[in-house]
């Protein structure tokens, strides 16, 4: 029986064993990239206090073009495209996210829309970053009249992290993707900080100003409305943002970008058409905290935790039923070897 219970431990030891390796090298792995059906929230970022080029109609027809002041506020939504990433091949296939990306600029104080914007890209499941992907698009959506457009596939290259960084962030440089500019710039590592409760890597990216090629037609209407004396411009931008990352899950739990733009009259002084500074709202901040709070305990419980306690528990027991093995197996004491009485002898 002794022999048995001690099999048995030893069997549960060696199955514990094999169950926190299976954990710490096949399970927790699987956790490490991004689902095919994750559904960000919605970011929102504001801008309070912005200056910005609005262009509406007016009630009675005529366009109206004015720098104005206020708050902006962009959304940015996310809607995972399931079958466009079962069906990649080579080597995106089973690796990669495929998204549809919203974007929306308003001005928040009169309900009036700034920009709109739609794309699609392609991400690496476990670094987060932009891949090469021929259907990858971008397509400013025009608000001022009917717009019929449509996001041509392979009219951008995206690259670098944009909406999320590795599991296991590091402290380095990484390429981060401006929008503006329409490639990927350094970022660069400054330090850690605490965000509710969280401890967080720093990054941080300053974009030098720079002159932006603009369209005619964007460019005539811009100086016809603002610098109508002007004969020519240009218009430069420079921006700066940081970002607050939570390295075990990549989630960027904290934003802050800052945008300039001027618009350049030949021999005038410079237009400001663009000053803010965004950051996330409130229910921004608070669902991606949740959000990384629940992966990061995730992570934790079966990357470290159960894996501690499995591979302790397993051999303890597989010890105890060695030990009660080797006793059961062990012989015991001979016998003691009683001598025979002497038989009664008759008395004659």
């Amino acid at each position: 029986m002794r022999r048995f219970a001690g099999a048995v431990l030893f069997g549960l030891g060696l199955l514990c064993v094999v169950a926190a390796a299976a954990l710490a090298w096949l399970i927790v792995p699987g956790l490490k990239q991004y689902p095919y059906d994750l559904k960000p929230p919605d970011v929102v970022v504001t801008a309070p206090n912005a200056s910005f080029v609005s262009a509406r109609l007016l009630p009675n027809g005529t366009p109206q073009v004015g720098i104005e002041h206020g708050t902006l506020r962009n959304t940015t939504g996310i809607k995972p495209d399931f079958k466009a990433a079962a069906g990649l091949t080579g080597d995106l296939a089973e690796k990669t996210l495929i998204w549809n990306v919203y974007q929306a600029t308003d001005w928040v104080e009169e309900n009036v829309p700034i920009n709109r914007a739609e794309g699609r890209i392609a991400l690496d499941r476990k670094t987060g970053a932009a891949v090469a992907w021929k259907g990858q698009c971008h397509n400013d959506v025009k608000i001022d009249k009917p717009d019929t457009s449509v996001c041509e596939p392979g009219n951008i290259a995206y690259a670098g992290q944009l909406y999320l960084f590795p599991f296991g962030t590091g402290k380095k440089t990484y390429q981060y993707f401006d929008g503006t500019l329409e490639k990927a710039l350094p970022m660069q590592y400054s330090g850690t900080e605490t965000v509710a409760g969280l401890s967080t890597y720093v990054f941080q990216q300053t974009v030098p100003q720079q002159d932006l090629d603009v369209d005619a037609e964007t460019m005539a209407g811009l100086i016809g409305m603002i610098a109508p004396g002007a004969k020519s411009a240009t218009m430069n931008y420079q921006a700066a943002r940081t970002l607050w990352v939570e390295p075990m899950t990549g989630a960027i739990v904290a934003y802050r970008e800052q945008q300039h733009r001027q618009l350049v009259p030949a021999g005038e002084t410079p237009i400001p058409i663009l000053d803010a500074s965004f950051q996330y709202d409130k229910a921004t901040a608070d669902a991606i905290i949740g959000q990384t709070k629940d992966g990061r305990s995730q992570l934790l419980l079966y990357g470290r935790t159960l894996p501690i306690v499995l591979l302790i528990a397993g051999i303890l027991a597989a010890v105890a039923g060695l030990l009660i093995t080797r006793r059961a197996a062990k012989p015991g004491p001979p016998a003691a070897h009683r001598a025979p009485e002497p038989e009664a002898v008759p008395q004659g």
